[in-house]
């Protein structure tokens, strides 16, 4: 999955800045036909100015089961419903774009189109095969009536037939962000995929799951085709992504990428980048990256994806950037090396560093890189903890205690993750006194605590927090991920947390997979029960 404008904190918290930041757009920023609408016709009672202003506050699924409780309203909020519609199966393939076929009207409403047939990230439940040729011509046959269409994502096992790509660029004249998964079969330098112009996005990406077991697969060289594309007929380019999330089947060459100027680019993904046959680390050419880098100002958003798998990274990655460089980048996905090589730290807002667990040998290192991020309020981390039962407060006092401005904090430990160290990283959420998100992904034993007593514990720790997000993954077995929940905190006019609004899904250990949505009340012995006695006195008051 490629990860990710004007972004609310809750948008920059979950950026992945390819697709996933274009099904999260505001209703503001959505259909001019949904908000050009005339504002004087009421639905009900109410005006349909003011039914806008309730529905930009909606989620998706929410605005559904607005919509059907009347047909005046339902009327009215097609053109949000449809803005930007996402096909995250198989299933959901085949029957929205039987649909769509029908629906000449609905299909003028879509802004953005994104098709995953044969979801190779499905779950809890696999996907059911679907032939993507028939997915590629039915929205080759809709095609002249996607008429607002400026955005599509194909995201399935290979790269669509040509007669897809052809009849898209004829039809669609206001298609200007195309992003396309790449599977195993070879790139064809004649594909219709390299013939857009004008593109203001465009995202080639080796998708996740392809397996191998290569320590230094060859590199394989984009065609001349892409670069002609890329380099000399989109010179306004804002968003370019290049890389593989299977790095041990497939890695692209990118480095001629340095020879694009582009005025207006504003997020780069790049990689994987590791060690070569000969433990040299590539595939890199330092200066010409640190010069392309530097002549982008404006680059706002940084992915640069390593592979570490094997060996940890070296001590140093030089990027030799002048102090000038990358004034307004405030996103940055990659490895601490380079981060601490970036020279205006301190505009960085959201950092990830999962490319690569961090070790506790490196905190003298890291924690120091960490402080220097004045304005960090986003941070994903792994670490991995491989002794559960010893002393681990000094990892997570020393992560913590070094940015306390976060508001939104991703711990990831894929190793065994019990309740003793969750205790000891809880204990020090004290030291992030505006946390509102909190997200924990830790290794799974069945013999854990549930999500749930979880969650109520973390809360416990953090009375600020409005989110809590837990997933359980085993890091040995097919399916990693094996459960995962939400927690949103609902509170009373005091302030004071009153239920858990829960989602929770996965696979039990016996049985099939589950889904459910319910509410947890709050019992008030279990909000104040970890507080101090002066903290206990003011909260009963």
């Amino acid at each position: 999955m490629r990860e990710s404008g004007n972004e609310t904190p809750e948008l920059k918290s979950n950026r992945r800045r390819s697709l996933g930041a274009l099904f999260r757009i505001p209703l503001s920023a959505r259909s001019p036909d949904y908000h050009s609408i005339s504002t004087s016709k009421p639905v009900g009672s109410v005006p349909a100015d003011i039914i806008r202003e309730i529905v930009d506050l909606l989620s998706p699924a929410d605005i559904l089961s607005f919509s059907l409780t009347s047909k005046s309203l339902h009327t009215l909020l097609l053109p949000p419903l449809y803005d930007s519609v996402a096909l995250r199966s198989s299933r959901k393939c085949e029957s929205t774009l039987e649909l769509l076929g029908q629906r000449p009207d609905l299909c003028a409403l879509i802004r953005k189109l994104a098709v995953r047939p044969n979801y190779y990230l499905a779950w809890p439940k696999p996907d059911k095969p679907l032939d993507e040729e028939w997915v590629a011509s039915k929205i080759a046959k809709i095609a002249p009536y996607l008429t607002s269409l400026n955005t599509f994502d194909w995201d399935g096992l290979e790269v669509p037939v040509d007669v897809l790509w052809s009849t898209l660029r004829t039809c669609c004249p206001d298609l200007r962000h195309v992003f396309c998964n790449v599977g195993a079969l070879p790139l064809n330098p004649e594909s219709q995929l390299f013939r857009f112009s004008d593109l203001k996005s465009f995202s080639l990406i080796v998708r996740y799951g392809l397996g191998g077991t290569e320590l230094f697969p060859p590199l394989e060289d984009l065609p001349d085709e892409f670069w002609e594309m890329i380099l000399h007929r989109c010179p306004d380019l804002e968003e370019l992504a290049v890389c593989s999330f299977s790095s041990c089947t497939r890695i692209f060459d990118v480095l001629r990428v340095t020879e694009g100027h582009w005025p207006s680019l504003n997020s780069l993904t790049l990689g994987s980048f590791g060690y070569q046959s000969d433990f040299t680390l590539g595939p890199a050419d330092d200066q010409a990256l640190a010069d392309f880098l530097e002549d982008h100002s404006t680059l706002q958003f940084i992915r640069l994806q390593w592979n570490f798998k094997r060996w940890m990274s070296p001590s140093d990655i030089p990027m030799h950037l002048p102090k000038t460089a990358l004034p307004k980048l405030d996103t940055f996905i990659g490895i601490y090396q380079q981060l601490a090589e970036l020279p205006n730290p301190g505009s960085i807002e959201t950092l990830d560093l999962t490319c690569e667990p961090l070790h506790e040998s490196r905190l003298e290192t890291i924690c120091p890189i960490l402080q220097n991020l004045t304005s960090l309020t986003c941070l994903d981390i792994w670490a991995h903890v491989r002794a559960p039962n010893q002393d681990h407060n000094n990892l997570f006092y020393s992560i913590l205690s070094s940015c306390p401005k976060l508001t939104d904090f991703h711990f990831m430990c894929t190793t065994s993750f019990t309740f003793k160290p969750l205790k000891q990283l809880l204990t020090q959420l004290h030291l992030l006194p505006d946390l509102k998100r909190f997200s924990l992904t830790k290794g799974h034993q069945y013999r854990d605590e549930s999500m749930l007593q979880s969650a109520l514990h973390i809360m416990t720790h953090s009375r600020g927090l409005k989110q809590i997000n837990i997933r359980w993954a085993r890091e040995k077995s097919p399916n990693h991920l094996k459960q995962e929940g939400t927690y949103d905190i609902t509170h009373d006019d005091r302030g004071r947390p009153v239920a858990l609004m829960v989602v929770e899904r996965g696979i039990p250990l016996l049985g099939p997979p589950f889904y459910r949505r319910y509410k947890h009340k709050i019992k008030a012995h279990r909000v104040v029960s970890s507080l101090k006695p002066a903290k206990l006195i003011q909260l009963l008051s």
